[in-house]
């Protein structure tokens, strides 16, 4: 019984690194760099805070105008925050109103290392920036939830003020990659909550990862990602049949045991 069960662990160990070293299930375009790297859980926060995550989960959208920065101590722990004036009111907000945002107090900050200080990775004062910030925090994957227009459960939790996820990663100049971002964003958030659209939104993660903005190749990837990880069969074929799809969805879908995930309606 012994031998049996270490032969078991052998091959699931190495089944388990023969699958983590397959780089075309991963993405492999150029990355995005402008988010804050003092974290170690790429994936976590990656996952959280793709343009999909952010249209679908965020409690107020806008851009508008940074006129005061302020930090609560010189620490790498301590909470930045900024005042926005919103000129462009997209979700939860009027135009006027003033937005108080603070990055958020994740202790994964403070262990992960990296260089700079947290208060490097937020607006600088008098500049123009594209929001996406919330009360209600939805943790885990995307899961879009296309049969539901709400999101069927309760916040993980609730905070006490405005939180910008991931600093920068949920925050940027509007004039970033020459407006391409900000317009990714806008189509992303009409085919995720104004307008819900499967097929517009699986159409604007598959043209996006020939984008010239990096943030929008590598959020359009691991939005693809979970649309075809939380397909319906019926979805998951039409992932399958467009030949303009990356293959390493394709090849996870098709992996033996990688059945759909949300039952048909």
């Amino acid at each position: 019984m012994k031998k049996c069960l270490t032969s078991s662990f052998i091959f699931l160990t190495i089944g388990v690194c023969l699958f983590a070293q397959q780089p075309s299930l991963d993405y492999n375009g150029p990355p995005d760099n402008f988010y804050w790297t003092g974290t170690s859980n790429y994936f976590g926060f990656m996952f959280r805070s793709t343009l999909g995550c952010l249209a679908r989960n965020s409690d107020i959208i806008g851009v508008g105008v940074v006129s005061d920065l302020q930090k609560e101590g010189p620490y790498i722990t301590s909470r930045h925050f900024c005042t926005v004036t919103v000129d462009h009111a997209l979700v939860g907000c009027t135009n006027g109103q003033i937005i108080v945002m603070y990055d958020t107090p994740d202790m994964e900050w403070a262990g992960g290392g990296g260089s700079g200080m947290k208060i490097d990775y937020m607006p600088t004062n008098n500049s123009r920036i594209v929001f996406a910030v919330f009360t209600n925090d939805y943790r885990g994957r995307l899961r879009m939830f296309w049969n539901s227009p709400k999101i069927p459960h309760p916040p993980d939790e609730i905070q006490t003020q405005y939180e910008l996820l991931y600093l920068n990663r949920s925050w940027w100049y509007s004039e970033r990659d020459d407006g391409v971002l900000y317009t990714q964003f806008t189509n992303v958030l009409q085919a995720v909550r104004f307008d819900r659209n499967w097929t517009n939104f699986f159409y604007l993660c598959r043209d996006g990862a020939n984008s010239t903005s990096n943030r929008v190749r590598e959020d359009s990837f691991w939005d693809m990602r979970d649309l075809a990880m939380f397909s319906t069969s019926e979805r998951m074929q039409i992932i399958l049949d467009d030949p303009l799809v990356d293959d390493s969805h394709k090849t996870l879908l098709l992996k033996d045991g990688w059945k759909t995930l949300i039952p048909d309606p």
